[in-house]
């Protein structure tokens, strides 16, 4: 006999899937022994949302979904941020959790949640897991997570319905459904005709990649940009999907760092070219207000689609024929002003903090250190607008925040799921206190699991990025300082280790021994938050 949870985990297994994430409860304990006896291991975390987290980044990286698993009531509430931030940013996640049994009363109202009301309208698919469709529900939640856009799929299992016999044979297949077709989408000649003409009346052209162009794309896309010589700039979520120190690249758009730079530059150029461009990472509506050639693959987060001048149809199609056309006429350096600019603050030149560690410094010290195919991931705050701008991503999926949701808790648990994905690859976390404070002891899953990450601590004592928004209204500043937290100690006392630096050598020289360390290695970097201030 094949029982429910049985179904579900080897389907899972069948679909490529070979971890999953989460915690127990006493109405899971039957799946997470399927998934067991299936092959595929559960790492138990600290927090659902933390779980998560690290199964959506790890699922992206391996190129399958990931899988979380958590109980119900209290452990399906908690995944609420990880659910929500896939749902925004675009990352393939199957949250599984336990629901009381249909045989229940009504009236027994303990931890009862209308749980499949709650998350779907933040998910592309949620459906209750019974006997009669075990397989065929796990297939439907998996191809929708992975079909473009990416993104969440909920289902819920009862411990009664867990135990009984699956009734439902479905012939072995790969659970996730494939892209659709090039023959589904549009005609890429006349994208890349359309793309073609408008360039050919444009003096001051700006290509904007965002998460819609899938990272397979990045080889045709940089020949296309380099041959042409286009102007680029990326939304934070696809940096290194071009090489960030390429001469063509302008910056990095979607409310980082030096903001009111990039928007000079986007209100400037007479020909903006959305490719796979999401407005989900922006935080301002200029892309209501300018015109905008949209070349999608899919629909946008949430389903959105632009109202006019938008081409549906496979970037690589578009991609092969923009490559062996000649381009329509040379562009020059139209955005040097700008481009020199953002190079003087990366470089510290300009914008300089009154006092203290410039922001930017901490950038240069660990990217002269840190190979170029380093993992980065960050949290929210400051720190993120700094990282998402300045850091020089170089490779397709090596740069990594929540920046559709913007969530604090995102840094750590990311860091920790890309490293599990990618054990070759050095993997960063940059992190403020406040947001470590939230889920720090995810050290010890990352100790315990074999994930010796990097985590840098920028110790402000602040919630700066929002005390800036303070003064910047003029509210007295309340409500956003705490006290000092020690997160050396913490990584020490979760098995780790680590040490404080307050300059750039001694940053550089904490970031080349973590490199060797095999366990989580924190770096403490004290920063004054009005540091930021210059930049953000």
């Amino acid at each position: 006999m094949v029982t429910v949870a049985q179904a579900v985990a080897s389907e899972l297994r069948r679909a490529g899937i070979d971890r999953a994430f989460g915690l127990p409860g006493g109405e899971v304990l039957y799946l997470i022994d399927a998934l067991r006896q299936a092959g595929v291991p559960f790492a138990l975390c600290r927090h659902e949302a933390s779980a998560g987290i690290m199964a959506s980044v790890y699922g992206k990286l391996r190129g399958t979904a990931g899988v979380a698993v958590a109980t119900l009531g209290p452990g399906a509430a908690n995944l609420m941020l990880a659910l929500a931030t896939a749902w925004l940013d675009r990352e393939p996640l199957l949250a599984i959790t336990a629901d009381l049994p249909t045989s229940w009363p009504p009236s027994h109202t303990h931890q009862r949640l209308p749980l499949l009301e709650l998350y779907r309208p933040i998910t592309k698919h949620a459906e209750a897991v019974t006997p009669l469709n075990a397989a065929s529900a796990v297939r439907r939640a998996l191809a929708a997570c992975c079909t473009e856009p990416l993104g969440p799929s909920y289902l819920t299992l009862s411990a009664e319905d867990a135990q009984l016999p699956a009734a439902e044979q479905l012939p072995d297949g790969q659970a996730a459904a494939p892209q659709p077709e090039a023959s589904q989408l549009g005609d890429p000649d006349a994208a890349a005709q359309a793309i073609v003409a408008a360039l050919a009346q444009a003096e001051r052209p700006l290509v904007l990649v965002g998460l819609g162009v899938r990272p397979t794309r990045a080889t045709l896309l940089r020949r296309w940009l380099d041959t042409w010589g286009l102007p680029v700039a990326v939304t934070p979520k696809v940096k290194g999907i071009v090489d960030e120190t390429a001469p063509y690249f302008v910056g990095v758009i979607g409310g980082m760092a030096i903001d009111d730079l990039m928007l000079q530059a986007l209100e400037a150029a007479d020909c903006l070219i959305g490719f796979g461009f999401d407005p989900v990472e922006v935080d301002k509506s200029w892309h209501a207000r300018l015109p905008i050639l949209w070349v999608l693959e899919s629909a946008q987060a949430t389903g959105q689609l632009p109202r006019s001048n938008a081409y549906y149809c496979d970037h690589g199609q578009v991609l092969e024929r923009l490559v062996a056309l000649e381009p329509p006429r040379t562009f020059g350096r139209p955005f040097a002003a700008v481009q020199a600019e953002r190079q003087a603050i990366a470089a510290g030149h300009s914008r300089v903090p009154q006092h203290g560690l410039a922001p930017v410094a901490l950038v240069q010290a660990l990217a002269r250190v840190l190979p170029p195919e380093t993992i980065v991931t960050t949290d929210v705050g400051s720190h993120k607008y700094l990282f998402g701008q300045f850091w020089p991503s170089r490779f397709p999926q090596t740069f990594w925040m929540s920046n559709g949701l913007s969530g604090m808790g995102y840094g750590l648990p990311a860091a920790i799921g890309a490293k599990l994905a990618r054990p070759d690859a050095p993997v960063l976390a940059v992190v403020g206190d406040g947001g470590f404070a939230m889920n720090g002891q995810e050290l010890e899953t990352a100790r315990r699991l074999g994930a010796p990450v990097i985590v840098v601590v920028i110790a402000d004592q602040s919630y700066s990025l929002i005390q800036i928004s303070q003064s910047n209204r003029g509210l007295p500043r309340y409500g956003v300082d705490f006290g000092p937290i020690d997160s050396v100690a913490v990584a020490r006392a979760c098995g780790g280790d680590g040490e404080r630096a307050a300059t750039p050598e001694a940053i550089s020289a904490a970031a080349r021994r973590a490199l060797d360390m095999a366990v989580p290695y924190v770096i403490e970097v004290p920063l004054d938050p009005e540091a930021y201030r210059p930049i953000v």
